[in-house]
């Protein structure tokens, strides 16, 4: 009976942080900046691309740079007192010469390999994972990511489901 009950303690932490991979949030992480999306994609009509630039040819997305944003942000101020605040924070990391520390949001398993690429060769848009980003004040994870969640889009769509695509 006692080793029954060591195995369950044993095995709660790594039931715990199973559990947690793969699930939608109710919110995000608060970030360093409050990084407006409405108002670079909906109101400027910025792509994606142009602050995730790295989406079509490496395995991440890429976070914005600190560079990436000074380039408009050098000439673009902000129109009301909270948009100037939030440069201004922009702009201390960039007197510092320091990365912004943006706190990752989306993420699958370490056991997972993905990659982008072949998702922005297919042309999957990119709210069909990471749900309508311009419409949330904190960005969030919506889908859960989860194997299942891959396994059906891979298969409505008649793309590649074998083990080896994601488990290499």
């Amino acid at each position: 009976m006692q080793t029954a009950a060591i195995r369950i303690l044993l095995a709660l932490p790594v039931l715990a942080v199973l559990s947690a991979c793969g699930r939608a949030q109710a919110e995000g992480p608060t970030q360093p900046i409050e990084f407006m999306h409405d108002v670079h994609v909906t109101d400027n009509e910025m792509e994606c691309v142009y602050c995730h630039f790295t989406v079509d040819r490496s395995e991440e997305a890429g976070i914005p740079s600190t560079e990436t944003c000074m380039g408009c942000h050098r000439f673009i101020r902000g129109s009301t007192p909270e948009y100037q605040e939030q440069i201004q924070l922009l702009q201390g990391f960039w007197t510092d010469s320091l990365p912004i520390p943006w706190v990752r949001v989306h993420s699958v398993p370490e056991f997972v390999q993905f990659s982008h690429k072949p998702h922005t060769r297919a042309e999957v848009e990119c709210v069909e994972c990471h749900g309508e980003v311009e419409t949330m004040e904190q960005v969030r994870q919506v889908e859960s990511l989860s194997m299942g969640w891959c396994l059906e889009c891979h298969r409505d769509e008649e793309a590649e489901d074998d083990c080896a695509v994601c488990h290499y």
